[in-house]
């Protein structure tokens, strides 16, 4: 009897453990970053670091492809604007349909010029050490998302008074949705500062950090309770995860290896580089076998 009570026992112990759940891991490349041949022990403050010679052109690049975009959206208001007074015909369907029409790629081109340069902002970030400048620059979307549809909104509600009534009406609303959903996507919620990335980078070095499609947050262990659920991990180094739009080091993680992170999410100016036991640690994590 006693034999066969261990034994449930066991069966009901297995059959509580919970089931890890199996996860597909895409490597980054990470040849950008190096491993400092000799990491200080005490905690240091990291100065921000130049982006290097092949950062700054690819973020220029993408900021320039940024700007086309607003300057093709900027273009679609002024077209849509001389559309709703009859200056000009485009010759599709009605003119409340090119109207909306021109304000819908108006939107688009909007959003993809924002993303350009959120990604641009993400491989060579600005300094924060001028927060109003700090805030336009990563925001540039949304100031553009607002000269992309404000004037359009004043023109139709304030201006002209005599245009057709159903035709302003429907006009405005879809110039108001744009604005609204515009602001909302162009926002940069969780922006890196030059100095924020420069301290991640010497307080990681090269360890493998984790990340999933969305979010904001990248990881040091493939294993942590937050990816649980979690069947499509990239696998990187710091500057892969931060190019991929993790800004932020999980809570948990960094609280496992003694990370001291700042108020916004960031990795602390007082933050320890990771010692090599730790890195070990890491990789002992990561490379257990699932149960």
């Amino acid at each position: 009897m006693a034999e066969k009570k261990v034994t449930e026992a066991e069966a009901s112990e297995k059959k509580a453990a919970p089931k890890k759940t199996a996860k597909t891991i895409t490597k980054v490349d990470s040849a950008k970053a190096t491993t400092p041949a000799e990491k200080p022990a005490a905690k240091t403050t990291v100065k921000a670091t130049p982006a290097t010679a092949a950062d700054k052109s690819s973020a220029k690049t993408k900021r320039i492809l940024a700007v086309v975009f607003w300057v093709l959206a900027i273009v679609c208001e002024v077209l849509a604007v001389l559309v709703f007074v009859g200056k000009v015909n485009l010759h599709i369907s009605t003119a409340l349909t090119q109207v909306i029409g021109l304000l819908v790629l108006d939107f688009i081109l909007v959003v993809f010029g924002a993303q350009f340069w959120k990604q641009a902002n993400r491989i060579d970030p600005v300094s924060e050490q001028n927060k109003t400048k700090f805030w336009l620059w990563n925001n540039m979307g949304v100031i553009v998302c607002c000269f992309a549809f404000i004037p359009f909104l004043i023109y139709v509600l304030l201006i002209d008074k005599d245009a057709d009534p159903k035709m302003k009406k429907v006009a405005s609303i879809v110039a108001a949705v744009a604005l609204v959903l515009g602001i909302g996507l162009n926002y940069t919620y969780s922006p890196v500062s030059a100095e924020g990335k420069a301290q991640a980078e010497a307080t990681l070095g090269n360890t493998a950090v984790y990340w999933t499609p969305g979010g904001s947050v990248y990881h040091l262990d493939s294993d942590c309770q937050h990816l649980a659920n979690s069947t499509n991990l990239f696998e990187g180094n710091v500057d892969n995860a931060i190019e991929a739009g993790k800004t932020r080091l999980c809570k948990t993680c960094a609280k496992n290896y003694d990370i001291e992170l700042a108020p916004n999410g960031a990795i602390s100016s007082l933050a320890a580089p990771l010692t090599a036991a730790v890195e070990e640690a890491v990789e002992e994590v990561a490379e257990e076998p699932a149960a």
